[in-house]
């Protein structure tokens, strides 16, 4: 019983650190990033979900509760918005055969970052790894009274002086 407990909370230690991990303060502002790499490799599956916890220390519960966690995928040279929906096409018909979502969500201590399917035939674990990238506000107040467009991570960057 003890070696069963002691393999499932190593397992669940492992999901949470798995991934290359980089959590940065940006300079004493309240702004923190972190990057690391979604991988299926570290997905665990779920029906039409596969999904993965990654510990972020600067997810606390007072950014839980008046800050906000943006999360952006790489994709084509650009940083792109999460939550995101990708369509799959039929190759035979011009019709989406399905939907995959690549989503996130957080909680104190975490980030989890997930794929969703819109049918149980889509191929979770066949979607590629994902480098994501977090920005953890501590207070959301500032960046509602300068009119940010947080779904645009160059301009979020730019306001905050982030630096890669």
């Amino acid at each position: 019983m003890k070696t069963h407990l002691f393999a499932t909370a190593l397992l669940l230690l492992s999901s949470l650190t798995a991934g290359c991990f980089v959590d940065a303060d940006d300079e004493g502002t309240g702004i923190r990033t972190a990057e690391f790499v979604f991988s299926m490799d570290d997905a665990s599956f779920n029906g039409d979900v596969a999904s993965a916890q990654y510990a972020v220390q600067s997810v606390t519960p007072a950014v839980v509760d008046h800050g906000a966690v943006l999360a952006y995928f790489r994709e084509q040279g650009t940083w792109t918005a999460m939550p995101f929906t990708f369509a799959e096409e039929s190759p035979d018909l011009p019709a989406v055969d399905y939907t995959i979502t690549l989503g996130y969500g957080y909680d104190d201590g975490i980030v989890e970052v997930f794929y969703e399917a819109s049918t149980p035939a889509a191929p979770l674990e066949a979607q590629p790894d994902r480098v994501i990238k977090v920005v953890i506000l501590a207070d959301l107040g500032f960046a509602r009274a300068a009119n940010l467009d947080l779904n645009d991570y160059e301009a979020v960057k730019a306001h905050f002086g982030l630096t890669e």
